[in-house]
């Protein structure tokens, strides 16, 4: 049964057949005017749209999703141990971008881990509620799968995956490593150590190999004493970079894989008293809000976070869309950023 306000003959809770009584047009004209409003010329949509309003008649977002065939909503899916995204210096810049993109679109944003996905109800859960998922940062075949099979599109952010019919997004990681370490040659450190993140395969194998490439170009002996792979923690960057310089021969510079990483090196050098840059340079990588927040400030290789946020966003909508199948790998640009630690 339903309630009539005695005022004015609205009637509460009403539903889509009372707009369509009122306004004279069909149920099915009524619900186009509210999910594909394009199809509908303007006078129609005016009686519609006023005779929802006269019966405070909203119509029911999830049943207009359904008639759609799509939520407007898509999913940012970040490597559990990246997570969260508020606490992440590099991924929660490259979310922001990935927001406004999405809002300036008509869309909305989930955000979960990778593991959240490998929950019984995580499969379903996306099934009902995206239209599309950014995966960033390591990722594995299984999890690309599990969105292709309920034909939802993919692109990934910030690694390379060798999978037919995907779109990645990614940044110079070779290039810029190669321009930092270049740089700490050019200005005459010979002892050069690596504190490298475990990040996905294709981030480290990348700085690394740049780290490796100009060293061999420079006929500088790569020295594995002083060659670390980490946990991209400020702890044990801190723990690696102080075992290293109480060697006999300690390093005269520190290329790290992050920022992260470059700030527990830099507070190794502190607690021992040595000078920075005048005893050991340091260079980061990410150019994250923390390089500039710290003393001394951090030289860094500068990823443009909105960038990547922006075109991986932009790309999945066309893929939405039905737009375009892109089966490619989109780097962004690197720079170098000198300030105090070289």
């Amino acid at each position: 049964m339903r309630t009539v306000s005695q005022k004015d003959d609205t009637i509460i809770n009403s539903t889509i057949l009372d707009v369509a009584h009122r306004c004279g047009y069909s149920k099915a004209t009524v619900s186009r005017a509210f999910a594909n409003p394009e199809m509908v010329c303007e006078k129609t949509k005016k009686a519609v749209y006023d005779a929802a309003k006269s019966l405070n008649y909203t119509p029911n977002a999830i049943a207009r999703a359904m008639a759609r065939q799509r939520t407007d909503n898509i999913g940012f899916i970040i490597y559990e141990k990246q997570y969260p995204i508020i606490l992440n210096p590099f991924y929660s810049q490259v979310f922001d971008s990935v927001l406004e993109t999405a809002t300036e679109n008509g869309y909305s944003v989930f955000i979960s881990s990778d593991k959240d996905l490998r929950l019984p109800s995580g499969e379903i859960y996306m099934k009902k509620h995206l239209d599309g998922a950014i995966i960033a940062g390591q990722t594995d075949a299984a999890t690309i799968l599990s969105f292709r099979k309920q034909n939802i599109p993919v692109v990934i952010l910030n690694n390379i995956v060798d999978m037919e019919g995907l779109l990645c997004v990614t940044a110079a990681h070779y290039e810029g490593a190669v321009r930092a370490v270049e740089y700490l040659v050019k200005t005459g450190r010979q002892k050069i150590a690596l504190l490298a993140g475990r990040f996905s395969p294709h981030i480290y194998k990348s700085r690394r190999k740049g780290y490796e490439d100009v060293l061999k170009r420079n006929k500088i002996p790569i020295d594995v004493s002083i060659i670390a792979d980490i946990e991209p923690t400020v702890q044990h960057a801190f723990d690696c970079a102080t075992a290293m310089l109480s060697s006999c021969t300690p390093p005269q510079a520190f290329f790290c894989t992050n920022d992260t990483i470059a700030i527990g090196a830099v507070k190794a050098c502190l607690r021992k008293g040595i000078r920075i840059p005048q005893d050991v340079a340091i260079i980061g990588f990410d150019d994250s809000e923390i390089s500039r927040i710290i003393e001394p400030e951090l030289t860094t290789v500068k990823i443009d976070m909105q960038a990547m946020g922006k075109l991986a966003a932009s790309y999945l909508f066309d893929l939405i869309k039905g737009a375009g199948h892109f089966s490619r790998v989109i780097e962004t640009k690197t720079e170098l950023i000198i300030r105090q630690t070289t």
